[in-house]
């Protein structure tokens, strides 16, 4: 299974996640939301509900409005946590 952003490529091996198992997502930055949204439909793909997958980020930049990314395509449901949050004010 595989999903792209940006020309980049993210891939899985088939058969490596049941549908039963909760994730956790560790990324570093969440801005626009686009590299998380990509691995999210990855998961999806592989059969994990979005109830079942939680987030956690280094630093958020809401200027770039990522938050609302994931809730336009259908991931507003995802639990994201951030360690550190930039205003930009």
């Amino acid at each position: 299974m595989s999903t792209e952003v940006l020309g980049k490529c993210f891939e899985m091996e088939k058969g490596l996640l049941s549908r039963e198992m909760s994730v956790v997502v560790v990324d570093d930055v969440l801005a626009s939301g686009h590299t998380l949204c990509a691995m999210l439909q990855l998961l999806n793909q592989a059969g994990i509900s979005t109830e079942k997958i939680h987030v956690m980020v280094v630093a958020e930049f809401p200027a770039h409005s990522g938050r609302r990314s994931l809730r336009d395509r259908g991931f507003g449901s995802v639990k994201v946590q951030s360690l550190l949050v930039f205003s930009g004010h």
